[in-house]
């Protein structure tokens, strides 16, 4: 019995060690902050110091040239920061571009989905958005579900996941050579708790994940935009949706991509309508 324990306790390390290995490298958190200087190096204390500048003294577009060269460097280097997206959605909201906002801030919180002032900021710019899309019902289950998941990123997720398994082998280590009765117990309830987190932490990094590698999610960039019944100009109109408003991305036909909204409703648009976040 302890043979095959230690076997699936083996079997589930190598897993786990998979799951950190591609979930831990997906962020890094190196960034320049609007308000909140983080930067060591003396090149980014002085591009940080800038767009400070600039952004405290209204000169708003001066500091969107800023961010945008320096999220141009990150991007070619492989890294994309949450804070640097946070930062850009800040500054196109000053100069009244919200569709640049919206997309800027979804980024920032796909990348880290437990920060609350980026979630403050969208639920404000959807105030300003000229649609106004009231969401589908969900059942409470998954909203509860996705808001757990939401808490933290996949790399903050992997790291608990392979805390709790340090966790985990400590408990089976003391439930199977203690001799105290009572640690036995406490190992045991301990390893149970232990197991049920580092399972839900690996799905919640894996979904995580998912999400930051297959973006499925955009924003209209256009004043307004036609929604069609058909990937063809001539099709029917269905509704139209205007500059900011999130949307749902379900297929691909050539310059076409069927969007699905929050209330449920379908229909294609142009490709070049839209940003994938």
């Amino acid at each position: 019995m302890k043979r095959l324990l230690l076997s699936c306790l083996f079997i589930f390390t190598i897993f786990q060690y998979s799951v950190a290995q591609d979930s831990i490298p997906v962020l890094q958190q190196d960034s320049i902050a609007i308000t909140d200087n983080t930067s060591t190096a003396d090149s980014k204390k002085s591009v940080n110091a800038d767009a400070i500048a600039a952004y405290n003294d209204g000169n708003f577009r001066k500091a969107i040239e800023i961010l945008e060269a320096e999220k141009k460097v990150k991007l070619a280097e492989g890294v994309e920061s949450p804070e640097l997206y946070y930062n850009l959605g800040n500054a196109y909201f000053r100069v009244n571009d919200l569709a640049e906002a919206r997309l800027n801030y979804e980024k920032a919180l796909l990348l880290n989905p437990g920060d609350r002032d980026t979630r403050h900021n969208i639920e404000y710019l959807k105030t300003k958005i000229e649609d106004k899309i009231l969401v589908a019902d969900k059942f409470f289950l998954t909203i509860w579900f996705n808001s757990v998941q939401n808490i933290m990123s996949s790399n903050a997720w992997a790291v608990v996941g392979i805390s709790l398994f340090l966790v985990l082998i400590a408990c089976l280590s003391a439930f199977f050579f203690s001799r105290s009765i009572l640690l036995k117990k406490i190992a045991f309830y301990v390893g149970i708790v232990s197991v049920v987190i580092v399972i839900f932490a690996n799905i919640f990094a894996f979904r995580q994940k998912k999400k930051i590698e297959y973006r499925d999610t955009a924003i209209i960039m256009t004043g307004s935009a036609s929604i069609m019944g058909s990937p063809d100009i001539n099709s029917k109109e269905l509704f139209i949706l205007h500059a900011g408003t999130k949307v749902y991305i379900t297929k691909e036909d050539r310059n076409w991509l069927e969007i699905e909204i929050d209330n449920g409703s379908v229909g294609w648009i142009q490709r070049d309508k839209i940003e994938v976040i």
